[in-house]
């Protein structure tokens, strides 16, 4: 029986129906000829409800279908599976419910560092599937046949009607497109991270472009959508310190040092030295010392660490521990193939010649050429008083390095000094 066949029987006895009810009396023989007629119709129902999907064809009536044989469907015997149809139920309103909290959580995240194209666009496909699936599946059937709700149901029947799927596995196919839609969205889930590194990414080329606001946005959008990235925490850290705004800065590199990224402890270190917490520094540059005997690190970390520990030692009035720390920095900033890229190189000759002036110590006077030179010689430094680093993975960029202007005047006034006092020929 087609779907055609179907519809015509069922609407012949809408007609008879109809024309009864207009009759003031029916005779006996034609009586029996319907009740004949209505008992082949009974017999017949399982192919009329196997060719026509009958709870969607009655809420295309312009009004709720009162005759019996437009409920044929509702009258053959319950198959075996639909015994087990309210557990198939309820686990797809469980599914739907931890879907709906995945995608609330997906989008708050998207959505915490501020709206843009490519979060918009990934929320989109996810929450228009997610949410008209639900309403598909979720609508009950006294609803009204104009419910948009109702529609997205209709169609989700008819689409399985289309695929020829059973009635009776209909729960069961609903409860798989769930899991289906849930493992997406999990997957959606789990993938955050290396979202996450793809904003990071695009932050680090928007901050070496110099465009601090877009790259503060990316970074915020990359730890939103994962907060144990590190490397967002570190880069979002550099940036709020060329924006001066050192607390939000120190928050965030607090974050990446948890993480153990040696660069971190030397920043933040940095940042208590220019405070006067020498104590606080002095245990993070130690601590940081120690990550570079466990991992690899660059030659310019390692200069840092020293350099800045020599820095807070000098300040802790510790100049002998000064002395060692700045010896071995100068070290490694003395290596050619360091030199060449490493902006503050001159730092570590600043720092030493004040602890050699204040040990009296004649190699004092050339500490301060040696400090001296490297600024003025520095093209990094002279030139905008900026420098650019390496582009590795963790992306430093446009470090001001303010100390080294007060280091310079220092040590023209100590070179000055020392030709003034020297004696005429």
């Amino acid at each position: 029986m087609t779907n055609q066949q179907a519809l015509e029987i069922l609407c012949a006895r809408d007609a008879l129906h109809n024309a009864l009810t207009q009759e003031p009396f029916i005779p006996a023989e034609l009586l029996e000829c319907i009740h004949e007629l209505d008992a082949q119709l009974q017999q017949h129902k399982q192919r009329i409800d196997q060719a026509l999907e009958l709870s969607t064809y009655r809420h295309s009536l312009p009004a709720k279908p009162k005759g019996w044989w437009w409920y044929l469907d509702q009258q053959r015997p319950p198959h075996r599976l639909d015994r087990r149809d309210w557990v198939f139920k309820g686990l797809t309103f469980g599914g739907w419910s931890v879907s709906l909290a995945l995608l609330v959580n997906i989008a708050s995240r998207f959505l915490s560092g501020g709206p843009d194209v490519v979060g918009t666009f990934a929320m989109i496909v996810p929450s228009l599937i997610t949410l008209l699936k639900a309403k598909s599946d979720l609508t009950k059937e006294e609803q009204k046949d104009n419910d948009f709700s109702e529609a997205l149901k209709k169609g989700f029947e008819e689409l399985l009607t289309g695929l020829k799927v059973p009635k009776f596995l209909h729960a069961e196919t609903k409860f798989l497109s769930t899991m289906a839609l849930l493992l997406g969205l999990l997957g959606f889930w789990y993938s955050l991270p290396s979202i996450s590194a793809i904003y990071n990414r695009r932050g680090l080329e928007h901050y070496r472009a110099g465009e601090l606001s877009s790259a503060e946005a990316d970074y915020q959008r990359a730890i939103a959508l994962d907060p144990n990235n590190a490397k967002a925490h570190y880069n979002l850290a550099v940036v709020y310190e060329d924006c001066l705004q050192l607390k939000k800065s120190k928050q965030e590199y607090q974050l990446a040092v948890s993480a153990n990224i040696p660069r971190a402890y030397n920043n933040l270190a940095r940042l208590y030295i220019r405070e006067g917490d020498y104590p606080e520094a002095a245990n993070l540059l130690v601590e940081g010392l120690k990550l570079t005997t466990k991992e690899s690190v660059y030659p310019e970390d390692q200069y840092n660490f020293y350099k800045n520990l020599g820095w807070v030692r000098f300040k802790q009035n510790r100049d002998d521990e000064a002395k060692i720390a700045l010896e071995k920095a100068l070290n490694i900033a003395n290596n050619p193939k360091v030199a060449n890229y490493l902006p503050n190189r001159a730092s570590a000759s600043c720092i030493l010649a004040q602890v050699l002036e204040r040990q009296e110590k004649p190699e004092a006077l050339q500490e301060w050429e040696n400090c001296r030179n490297l600024i003025i010689g520095n093209p990094l430094i002279s030139k905008s008083n900026q420098w650019v680093a390496l582009t590795n993975d963790l992306g430093i960029g446009n470090r001001l390095i303010p100390e080294e202007d007060t280091w310079l005047h220092l040590a023209n006034q100590r070179i000055q000094n020392a030709q003034q006092q020297k004696p005429m020929p």
